[in-house]
């Protein structure tokens, strides 16, 4: 069966809810379950230890942790203690974060994302494979740092989490994998493809060795136009983010024109009336959305612009009809 995951939304209120989930996936037969970092609701690493107990088989993901609120030695630390816990199951995701959660919420110092995850990656990889890392010229000041535990498998798989042409090109460079954000067109996912093999290809790698991941937002239901409207409004705030919404439109096959007046709506009244530069065609463009058949045929779009791993991602009270989605395909 080709391999596919599916994500964990916020909104988990308890160990056995938790746990379920988990065996959800598992008895689905799925290659893996992802736990997203949202700033101030549940903690990533935490999730991920109570999944390791309730779970034998199947993977277990991070997506995406970032190097300002763990520092690399930490996340090594967490690495390697989620890898002995699931006998060898787990994969690391990193991304930058953004800017205004990270220094504006959080008070913590941003810099240059890029280098900063590049530098991270470069250290958790060498601490989780035994070496003794001393760095006194980026960002973080390890001295003499070694790992005291080892890990269960030879090599952790670590993903970066990706946008923009110079996250993509990072991903090719350095990482195992890469994860594509939610809300891509499949048009974007041809361009990211490129650029992350390319970017391989140069650094004397493999191009077909970097596993391409993507997040795929599901809204499984035999009435999508009930919920037109609310799938505009999330489009609304995800192109009101700047960069994002020009990359996604740009490569996406849209005209980023709308850009303007939808941001100038936002700044004026929270966007009240920004959904009408949102298009029928763009929520579809966007989002995984209709009944099963429908929906699995937009996996089968993304597999074929390029996807290795496509992950579900769907609210909580559709968490057992996505993982069940792999069934008809097993």
């Amino acid at each position: 069966m080709a391999r596919l995951g599916i994500v964990l939304y916020h909104g988990i209120e308890s160990g056995p809810e938790l746990a379920e989930y988990g065996r959800i996936a598992e008895r689905a037969g799925l290659d893996s379950i992802w736990v997203t970092e949202r700033y101030f609701h549940e903690e990533t690493f935490s999730m991920l230890g109570f999944l390791a107990a309730a779970t034998q088989s199947i993977r277990l993901g991070v997506g995406v942790a970032n190097p300002y609120t763990r520092n690399p030695a930490l996340l090594a630390m967490a690495c390697a203690t989620l890898d002995r816990l699931s006998g060898g199951r787990f994969a690391l995701g990193m991304g930058r974060s953004d800017r205004s959660v990270v220094e504006g919420r959080m008070g913590i110092p941003y810099g240059d994302g890029q280098a900063t995850l590049k530098e991270t990656a470069e250290i958790v990889r060498r601490l989780l494979s035994g070496q003794e890392v001393t760095s006194h010229t980026g960002r973080f000041r390890l001295s003499r740092a070694r790992l005291a535990v080892r890990t269960v498998a030879e090599r952790i798989p670590i993903y970066l989490g990706a946008i923009g042409p110079r996250a993509l090109r990072l991903a090719g460079a350095v990482a195992d994998g890469v994860l594509l954000n939610a809300y891509t067109p499949t048009r974007y996912i041809t361009y990211a493809v490129n650029e992350v093999r390319h970017a391989a290809r140069e650094a004397g790698r493999d191009p077909l060795s970097v596993d391409i991941a993507c997040m795929l937002v599901v809204r499984q239901t035999d009435a999508p136009e009930a919920i037109w409207d609310s799938l505009k409004e999330r489009i609304v705030r995800l192109l009101d983010e700047r960069n994002v919404g020009e990359v996604l439109l740009e490569k996406g096959g849209f005209d980023p024109a709308i850009l303007g007046p939808l941001r100038a709506s936002v700044a004026k009244d929270g966007g009240d009336d920004a959904i009408h530069f949102i298009s029928d065609e763009m929520v579809e463009a966007f989002y995984l959305v209709g009944p099963a058949p429908r929906v699995m045929e937009r996996v089968g779009e993304y597999r074929a612009a390029g996807v290795d791993l496509p992950l579900l991602l769907p609210r909580l009270d559709g968490f057992r009809e996505a993982a069940e989605l792999s069934w008809p395909t097993g």
